[in-house]
């Protein structure tokens, strides 16, 4: 990923009501689960959970708020509020921050610094919607696995955004909700609404993502606390379980491993990461018959996952292997219906491969369901170049 790019941000409005998320059964955390972890817990000599408060990591520096409530009381409508916000933070061209990968950072840091990966810019933005009287509810949209490989750990970084309810201004409006959907990395999604985020989960999210800084950067004990951390403000977060699990097996704590991997697939709907952990540490064991069972579990779960596809096409046309990468997209386009991505990386695909009549008519169906969509203006730029 290019950390030195400039922020893309689109606001992308729909005609819809927020999510509250999926429906699942709430998964109780087993008494063996929580022995295990008070048993990692004397492994690592931890002592203490580092602790982020929610109310610093949301707040604003006190001159930007002052201009954002200047701003609030210029400005009645929300969708003008929503406007004034992003020229007072991210410039009138949308170009003042720069997207850093290279860590996560609390609203104060990432104002200071002018750059921000996508939660940091989710944090700033929300807490400054808040200032603004808006509406605005963080949340997890599911984007094609973005596979960061740092020395001895693979990474996969999941994708958040902001959306904020437009109060409705006239009476033609009534019937209508209308959701802004602000995206840092535009090309990754459609604007699609998601899991709505409550500030302990992106509390969560955040001592997830130092948890893993800090095993990038080799420092196991600090990681293993930021990822206790995770779990204890979101106790249902299943990707820190998983992060716990690698580190817990590295320091030979085989049992407690697995404990944790079985617990983050019962927690999660993408459950595909640790059950390739499980399946890695079972046929490291020489589980075999077991190994099979979540070979077969992971398999199933890919198989009839959209995303997985989705992952797929998009890694192969990184490689320059366009047939795979229209199979992959193809088969995604039949799991799936509506899915604005997924037209726009196979009309890509096509036109890689010198089909552009095919090319053509997927970027078609993406503006049909997509007015303006960013992803669909840099396709027919490039379709409107072929001969």
């Amino acid at each position: 990923m290019d950390t030195r790019r400039t922020t893309r941000i689109a606001a992308f409005l729909l005609g819809a009501a927020l999510l509250a998320g999926c429906a699942t059964q709430p998964v109780e955390t087993p008494e063996r689960v929580k022995a295990a972890l008070a048993r990692a817990d004397q492994a690592f000599a931890l002592t203490q959970v580092p602790e982020v408060n929610a109310a610093e990591l949301f707040a604003l520096p006190p001159e930007l708020e002052a201009k954002l409530q200047k701003q609030r009381l210029q400005t009645v409508s929300h969708q003008a509020r929503l406007v004034a916000l992003l020229d007072t933070i991210f410039g009138r061209d949308r170009q003042k921050f720069s997207y850093g990968a290279d860590g996560s950072t609390g609203a104060v840091q990432t104002w200071a610094a002018g750059r921000g990966d996508c939660l940091s810019l989710t944090i700033l933005t929300y807490a400054a919607a808040r200032v603004m009287g808006l509406n605005a509810q963080m949340q997890e949209v599911r984007v094609p696995a973005v596979y960061d490989r740092r020395p001895g750990v693979d990474f996969v970084n999941r994708h958040v955004n902001l959306a904020v309810r437009l109060r409705n201004d006239t009476m033609q409006d009534m019937l209508r909700t209308r959701v802004a959907v602000i995206d840092f990395e535009p090309q990754l999604t459609g604007g699609e609404l998601g899991r709505a985020l409550g500030e302990g989960e992106i509390v969560a999210r955040f001592h997830n993502n130092v948890g893993s800084e800090a095993l990038a950067a080799g420092d196991t004990a600090r990681a293993y606390g930021h990822y206790r951390a995770a779990v204890v403000a979101d106790p249902r977060y299943a990707a820190a379980h998983s992060n716990l699990a690698v580190l817990l097996e590295r320091r030979g704590l085989a049992q407690e491993a697995e404990l944790l991997l079985r617990h983050a697939i019962a927690l999660s709907n993408e459950p595909d990461v640790a059950l390739a952990a499980l399946h890695r540490l079972l046929v490291a064991q020489q589980r075999t018959v077991e190994a099979d069972v979540v070979a077969q579990q992971l398999r199933a779960a890919q198989d009839a996952d959209p995303y997985h596809w989705i992952t797929e096409g998009v890694d192969a046309l990184n490689q320059g292997r366009n047939r795979q990468a229209v199979a992959a997209l193809e088969h995604a386009q039949e799991l799936t219906h509506g899915f604005t991505e997924v037209h726009g990386w196979l009309a890509l695909a096509y036109w890689q491969l010198g089909d552009g009549v095919r090319a053509r008519q997927q970027l078609a169906q993406l503006e049909a369901l997509q007015a303006g969509s960013p992803m669909a203006s840099k396709l027919r730029r490039k379709l409107t170049a072929t001969p």
